[in-house]
């Protein structure tokens, strides 16, 4: 076989591959054989999910999205627990040490998470299990988040908006018990963020506080504070400034 022609045959063979694993993300169902729920959120996994621990969570999280103010428009989003490692190393690919990963695609997406004790409400990673407030709901609510908010504004436009706002109000809809913009400034005070402070105020506390300030207290409408433009730095100096610091 001529170089040109075996070149042509290996790019076909991975360009099958790509247009293969593209498929298996946006159509996963198939290789979870689990799955529960027929309202907003529909929870498939690739182990049982008990009835009681899997309708509490569905609830919860249902709950979580109905008062965010970002709202879900969508009748249905999918969420799909990877507790096997084969699951987990294929659908975590772009961020293996990822807890959730979200999905999202012109008309809607997948979310994923890394494991589940649906009877206890925590999220389960290689063995750690997560604490309050980071509960199954919270991650659930987190990822789902992030499809809705490329629904809202457009997938592109979703990947381009600053961490902050892009995780921020993620977290801000994950977190069951919010604190005040004032409470939670209070709270984490001027120390860096790190794993304890993660585990008590969620996975991106800096980020929430930024984005419970210009929603609460600074009364930007969602869609003004998903389309802007400032950076991490200038949206905390014009968190200091206003607060005196």
């Amino acid at each position: 076989m001529s170089f040109p022609r075996a070149f042509c045959c290996v790019g076909a063979v991975l360009a099958l591959v790509v247009v293969g694993a593209a498929t298996v993300i946006i159509w996963p169902s198939p290789v979870f054989a689990y799955s529960a729920g027929t309202g907003k959120i529909v929870v498939a996994s690739d182990e049982p999910i008990p009835a009681a621990g899997g309708e509490r969570f569905l609830r919860q999280c249902e709950a979580l999205l109905e008062r965010s103010p970002l709202k879900a428009q969508s009748p249905h989003y999918h969420v799909y627990v990877t507790n096997t490692a084969w699951r987990h190393n294929f659908f975590f690919l772009p961020a293996p040490n990822a807890s959730g990963l979200a999905y999202a695609v012109r008309h809607g997406g997948n979310a994923f998470l890394a494991g589940a004790d649906f009877d206890r409400g925590r999220l389960v990673k290689w063995g750690y299990v997560t604490t309050p407030p980071r509960t199954l709901a919270y991650f659930c609510a987190h990822e789902v988040t992030h499809i809705v908010d490329a629904e809202h504004v457009g997938v592109l436009a979703a990947h381009r908006q600053p961490t902050w706002v892009h995780e921020g109000i993620a977290d801000y809809v994950g977190i069951e018990q919010r604190q005040s913009f004032e409470e939670l400034r209070r709270a984490l005070g001027d120390r860096p963020v790190d794993v304890p402070m993660m585990q008590q105020f969620g996975s991106y506390p800096r980020y929430r506080l930024l984005v419970t300030y210009f929603l609460e207290t600074k009364r930007w409408p969602i869609d003004r504070l998903l389309a802007t433009r400032l950076s991490y730095d200038e949206a905390m100096a014009l968190m200091a400034q206003d607060d005196g610091r």
